[in-house]
């Protein structure tokens, strides 16, 4: 099988995407066949990545992926994912630089939502995702309503996610919190929206615990990571 690499983010979603790689591979071999594609994983400190995220420098984040990826390639993957949404800004520069092929989580979310049919999609993530468009034109590119959350709610949701998920442990109040937002985008007539950070479904693990149903771009982008992985058999 191909080699998948891993240049991950933020820690909590990127170890739920491995861990949805392992599983779509037991569901796929067998539960007892212990069997899955070598997977190497390395991620920067968040003190070193996270601020030019923040401060949209979107360049100086495409050369922190670069570094990522080279670490990758050198160890051998064939292909990467970034089990993060809003380093996808830099996403073209990656792709264009990169020594070995990057995946789109954007590009596979929008794909997912034009399979299932959804017409009016709300967009939920950190600031950075929400505010400035990272969904917004690629879905309207292909018939589907965006619809973001008003900046108080925004501004709500990042504080939620930083402080309960990524820097802390959530609880069944952390998802209380979150469905009153995806509520909101009920209210304004989504039929389901992007979980566009890949901590929403470490809080939300279900449609069953959802309001709406939605697009898990931590395992959605797992499985995609799988399939690809087992569409060559490299020597």
């Amino acid at each position: 099988m191909k080699h998948i690499g891993i240049a991950g983010i933020t820690i909590p979603g990127s170890l739920l995407c491995i861990d949805a790689i392992v599983a779509e591979s037991y569901k796929h071999f067998g539960a007892d066949s212990g069997k899955h594609p070598r997977i190497t994983y390395t991620n920067p400190a968040l003190s070193d990545i996270d601020p030019p995220i923040i401060n949209k420098d979107w360049s100086q984040v495409a050369k922190d992926l670069l570094e990522s990826v080279d670490i990758l390639a050198k160890a051998g993957a064939n292909f990467v994912i970034i089990p993060s949404n809003s380093p996808h800004y830099a996403i073209a520069e990656v792709q264009q630089k990169a020594a070995i092929p990057v995946m789109s989580i954007v590009d596979i979310a929008v794909a997912e939502c034009k399979r299932r049919g959804f017409k009016k999609v709300g967009i939920l993530g950190v600031s950075v995702t929400m505010s400035d468009g990272l969904y917004e034109e690629p879905l309207r590119d292909n018939g589907i309503e965006p619809v973001t959350p008003d900046q108080a709610d925004q501004d709500a949701i990042n504080d939620l996610l930083y402080s309960e998920v990524i820097h802390g442990k959530p609880t069944p109040e952390t998802a209380a919190k979150m469905c009153v937002f995806i509520q909101h985008l009920k209210d304004q007539g989504c039929d389901a929206f992007i979980a566009g950070c890949t901590e929403i479904p470490v809080v939300i693990a279900s449609e069953a615990d959802s309001p709406l149903p939605f697009v898990d771009t931590t395992r959605l982008l797992a499985v995609r990571a799988f399939e690809e992985a087992i569409k060559v058999r490299v020597q």
